[in-house]
């Protein structure tokens, strides 16, 4: 039995090298258009064909080239035009200016891609050694060679540089041995031994110079070209965060005189635009291109195809055939288009904004750059995704009815992957959260005297909110493991949302995603190629629900970025406890019957006398809490919850590791990494060590 009709497979050899170079061809126009949009959505399925994309382009390229070589063995002169695309398929290789990595692990393994430069560069010399012999096509196909050999190299050299050693490496300065101690103290033995009254007189470092306000229009809103530069100021000093390098008592003044200056929206957009940059260098070639030697390299690249395209159309084309010679057109207008689009995106960029503004003569140009990236761009959409994914215990325990399939699927291990489609969802990042975030940041730096202060905001999870609240009988629910006061807090929340008397006739922000949206969400993602989003958060009680289900999100499917613990095991004792007693309940129970019934359980005595510790649920630790908070007034409780949100939000942004929150960036990125960003900027976070600077000292004599 023939599983491939024999009228198929001799197709395939007929055309198969024509079927690779053309479709090696798609994928760079795709990944070229298409890599963008990724710092840009949260989307799955636009991530997951990026990210197809990005591996099949590279695998095409290869195979096509195999062939080519393989295709040298028959001596066949109608193949000569076949050999001429060689040098393209290595343009390929070289990849749009758009994406070099997917990942920064790929970063870390450029020796490979310098081995597959070599190699690949080898294999596309020897299929076009039959072509040196002839002259109509020999002097296209070398120039076409040598900006493919360039471009390819140019990948390679941008994987390097975003490596983390190679990053870490640029930005380590000159060992810096600091003033002269043994000679000082020669000299100061030497006085004393002369009888001289010496002593030392020093002083440190002075503070860099306040800041001129920004250039604020009437409606307060900063200018865009000026807010760009101003936000790459920041990057360049920030940017040793990403290698886990030390900032000084100078960088945290500088961004903090900044930042205190700036209303919410102009203090999120500069933090949005450092990302960015930090996301170009990562994953584009921005750190070698996106300047003016970048623009000069496009020009000449572009003029090279140019003039291979015109050697092409006036050369003998007699014996060729003419399928062969329409691609062979496409792949030189095509070729040219992707450098026109490559020289194009260079201009149109905040790095030649930032590289023009260092000389004042290029202001109008700066000026007509701006206008035409507020035509390409619209002006006020975020650079990232803007968005928070939400994951609810409760609403997941009362949903994820047992079936035969979701029975297979945790026998296969895939049953996270199914909640993680069917039971997470997404919001916009509401202005009022980023409003109470700001304010939060702000304010406490206010309260830090010095750099001890700075470093005790960092350790603050909750009990400080509690204390400052004066709700002292709370504190128990913080003397506990960062994951387990998470998912205490969690469940209160979720409990204390549901069983609210206010708004009762408001839909609540679960309740976007019932039984039968949900049973629709798998048509709706494939046709929309995007979630139900919540744009409606302004009140206390919605925006702790928000933050609430996103840190869950974060403990369960993002756990690299939370703090170690057993958080996981937590959230499966958890929910196996909340099934067991929601099934317990009559049916028919609505989402606020089924939290109400939680809060009816007489927990008077501690569940852990009870149950012991070999089970982790923290289920009705939570209902206690949930009442305890129910005795607070409805504004009082939910301006608490709110800020110990923020607060352990703000935690766990601090105490992830810098490598995950850049890993992020190319999925979108993440709010948390925003909030790390903006905390970092106002002087909370462990990088400070330079706390005084360099001592000035000199001997004193008195008289």
């Amino acid at each position: 039995m023939e599983i491939i009709p024999e009228s198929w497979e001799r197709l395939w050899n007929a055309q198969e090298i024509r079927i690779l170079v053309l479709a090696s061809l798609i994928f760079q126009i795709l990944l070229i258009f298409l890599a963008p949009l990724r710092k840009r959505t949260a989307n799955k399925f636009l991530i997951l064909l990026l990210w197809s994309f990005y591996l099949f382009a590279d695998y095409v390229a290869i195979l096509a080239l195999g062939n080519l070589l393989k295709n040298q063995a028959d001596d066949n002169h109608t193949d000569d035009i076949m050999a001429f695309w060689a040098p393209f398929l290595l343009l390929h290789l070289g990849g749009p200016d758009t994406i070099t990595s997917y990942s920064i692990e790929d970063n870390e393994l450029w020796w490979r891609h310098l081995l597959g430069l070599a190699f690949q560069v080898v294999v596309a010399f020897l299929v076009l050694l039959n072509l040196f012999a002839i002259r109509r096509l020999r002097i296209a196909a070398s120039l076409v060679f040598v900006v493919g050999f360039v471009k390819y190299a140019e990948r390679t050299w941008a994987l390097r540089s975003s490596s983390m050693d190679q990053l870490r490496e640029s930005m380590v300065g000159e060992p810096d041995p600091g003033p002269d101690y043994a000679k000082f103290m020669d000299e100061y033995a030497w006085r004393k031994e002369a009888g001289q009254s010496a002593y030392v007189k020093g002083k440190n470092e002075p503070p860099p110079p306040p800041q001129k306000p920004s250039n604020v229009d009437g409606s307060g809103k900063i200018y865009d070209v000026q807010q760009i530069s101003e936000a790459y100021q920041l990057f360049k000093r920030f940017k040793p965060l990403v290698v886990d390098l030390m900032l000084s008592f100078q960088d945290r003044k500088y961004s903090q005189d900044y930042f205190w200056k700036c209303n919410v929206l102009q203090a999120w957009k500069a933090v949005e635009i450092e990302l960015s940059f930090l996301y170009d260098i990562l994953h584009t070639k921005a750190i070698h291109i996106r300047c003016l030697k970048g623009c000069i390299w496009r020009l000449i690249s572009i003029a090279v195809i140019a003039i291979c395209l015109l050697l092409f159309i006036h050369s003998e084309k007699q014996g060729y055939k003419n399928p062969d010679i329409i691609i062979s057109y496409v792949l030189l207008g095509t070729a040219l288009f992707l450098e026109v689009t490559s020289f194009l995106l260079i201009i149109i960029s905040d790095w030649m904004i930032v590289t023009l503004q260092q000389n004042k003569s290029f202001n109008g140009i700066v000026n007509v750059i701006a206008r035409m990236m507020g035509c390409v761009f619209p002006k006020g959409k975020p650079q990232w995704s803007n968005a928070m994914r939400q994951y609810s215990l409760l609403s997941l325990s009362l949903e994820d009815k047992p079936t035969k399939f979701k029975g297979i699927l945790h026998s296969i291990k895939v049953k996270d992957l199914w909640d993680n489609f069917w039971f997470v969802n997404r919001v916009i990042v509401p202005d009022t959260l980023k409003e109470l975030l700001f304010k939060e940041v702000t304010d406490k730096t206010f309260t830090a005297q010095d750099s001890f202060g700075f470093k005790g905001l960092r350790d603050c999870r909750g009990e400080g909110v509690l204390e400052k609240e004066g709700c002292n009988h709370l504190m128990w629910s913080m003397v506990r493991e960062f994951d387990e006061s998470l998912l205490l807090w969690h469940i209160a929340t979720d409990i204390c949302f549901h069983t609210s008397t206010i708004d009762t006739g408001k839909e609540s922000i679960d309740e976007n995603c019932d039984i039968r949206q949900r049973r629709a969400k798998c048509a709706d993602y494939l046709l929309n190629l995007c979630f139900k989003t919540v744009r409606d958060c302004n009140s206390d009680c919605e925006i702790s629900l928000v933050i609430s289900n996103y840190m869950i999100y974060l403990l369960i499917m993002q756990p690299s970025m939370m703090p170690a613990g057993i958080g996981k095991i937590r959230f499966q004792d958890t929910c196996a406890e909340a099934k067991v007693f929601f099934r317990a309940q009559q049916k028919g129970l609505t989402k606020a019957e089924a939290r109400g019934a939680l809060l009816d359980v007489d927990t008077e005595v501690d569940p852990r006398e009870v149950k012991g510790d070999r089970s982790k649920s923290m289920l009705f630790d939570a209902c206690r809490l949930a009442k305890e908070l129910n005795v607070l007034t409805e504004d009082n409780r939910w301006k608490l919850i709110s800020k110990v949100w923020v607060e352990m939000l703000g935690y766990a942004a601090i105490n992830c590791k810098t490598y995950y929150h850049a890993k992020q960036l190319s999925m979108g990125g993440e709010l948390l990494t925003h909030v790390w960003l903006l905390m970092a900027h106002m002087g909370i976070g462990e990088q400070y060590r330079i706390e005084a600077g360099s001592a000035i000292a000199k001997l004193a004599f008195s008289s």
